[in-house]
């Protein structure tokens, strides 16, 4: 599925659930959300809503259980080498505890 670079979405998620082995609960419970070329986005949520487990899928290190992901319109489940080659991460851990935001990059 081809990306238009007009109306599509950077990043689409639809219906997304991750659920571990031994847990009681779903990390990730049917979370849908969209962000638009040129969007600034914020997922925030409490400990535990699955924010972290939400971006390892996109990230394509997090296997989704069930729904879908898609950046710039590629699977992530499908195709993760092709959005590998299209994003970029900043781990949240520093390099250096001296280096800022602007230092890591």
């Amino acid at each position: 599925m081809a990306a238009s670079a007009d109306n599509s979405p950077a990043v689409e998620v639809r219906e997304l659930v991750k659920r571990y082995q031994k847990a009681k609960t779903n990390a990730v419970d049917g979370v849908s959300f969209q962000v638009r070329r040129g969007e600034i986005f914020g997922l925030l949520g409490p400990n535990g809503a699955g924010k972290t487990t939400t971006i390892g899928v996109l990230i394509t290190s997090v296997v989704p259980t069930n729904g879908s992901c898609s950046v710039t319109g590629i699977d992530v489940a499908c195709d993760p080498i092709a959005v590998k080659q299209r994003i970029a991460r900043v781990p949240q851990q520093a390099i250096s505890t001296a280096a800022s935001g602007y230092g890591r990059l």
